[in-house]
């Protein structure tokens, strides 16, 4: 696994948690005026079935990289979700990656090898009403090659986004999201966030949240140290009739160190909700 592939970890395992909220808060509210103040909960249909489609591009600056021009790596991929039961404060669901693809802004020899194929990856998640993961009932088709645990990931990405009390477009709120995880052989990652949500607008059963704050990483993998600081922000959209999420957007900006080098690590990522077949 090499450095780049590792520097990309991060924002992988954000992604997660973007995943894992995707059924939104209670559609209970068909039945009568969406109006603030409201209490962001999730309770999503039985059986509810949701397809995904999520992008993240990487570009890094360093002086032992020239810039492309453009990213250097671009990641996508489809996911169905599917909520297999609720059961009080238990909400299961489903996610089942179908496609994925990862491209090169220019040539790098070897490493379509190196990274690990999601293609088939599917996972089974508890998750409480306000977007915790309680426990991961099982994954599969994992590559072996992966370099890092996809049920950390689930584990560790699956904090509560949603606030304790009632708000109104205006109000915020904090979230403190450390991540602990393996990576590859004997290899550590640590994560720590702080966001602050705030409720932006409410239209047509549309509720926009914003996020930002700052993280610090620290990571070793085969004896190589890297560590980095830098501040993550985004946009997501939850559709409260429908009960599901609609979108999310965020940008990633990390000053790494690693060997001795600094780079700089610019990541977007984007996840939208596909119109039902």
């Amino acid at each position: 696994m090499t450095s780049r592939w590792r520097t990309s970890a991060v924002a992988t395992a954000l992604s997660f948690a973007a995943v894992l909220t995707s059924c939104g808060p209670s559609p209970a509210v068909r039945t009568i005026p969406l109006e603030a103040p409201l209490l962001l909960r999730m309770a999503p249909p039985e059986g509810q079935v949701s397809r995904y489609a999520y992008s993240m591009e990487t570009s890094v600056e360093s002086p032992m990289m020239p810039s492309t021009g453009g990213p250097l790596m671009t990641m996508a991929w489809q996911q169905i979700q599917t909520v297999l039961s609720v059961d009080g404060e238990v909400i299961r669901v489903r996610g089942a990656v179908d496609s994925a693809s990862t491209t090169f802004g220019r040539p790098m020899p070897g490493m379509d090898d190196m990274l690990p194929d999601f293609s088939g990856l599917s996972f089974t998640v508890d998750m409480d009403p306000r977007g915790s993961v309680l426990q991961v009932v099982e994954s599969e088709g994992v590559p072996e090659d992966a370099g890092v645990s996809v049920e950390s990931m689930l584990q560790g990405a699956g904090h509560s986004v949603l606030p304790e009390e009632e708000v109104s477009p205006g109000d915020a709120w904090m979230v403190e999201a450390p991540l602990e995880m393996p990576m590859g052989t004997g290899g550590t990652m640590s994560l720590d966030m702080e966001f602050t949500y705030t409720f932006v607008s409410l239209a047509d059963g549309l509720a926009t949240l914003s996020f930002e704050g700052p993280m610090d990483m620290d990571m070793d993998v085969q004896g190589m140290a890297m560590n980095g600081s830098g501040t993550l922000s985004g946009t997501m959209v939850v559709d409260l009739v429908e009960g599901r999420y609609v979108s999310q957007t965020s940008r990633q900006n990390m000053e790494m160190s690693v060997a001795g080098t600094s780079m700089t690590v610019n990541t977007t990522t984007a996840l939208e909700l596909l119109p039902d077949s």
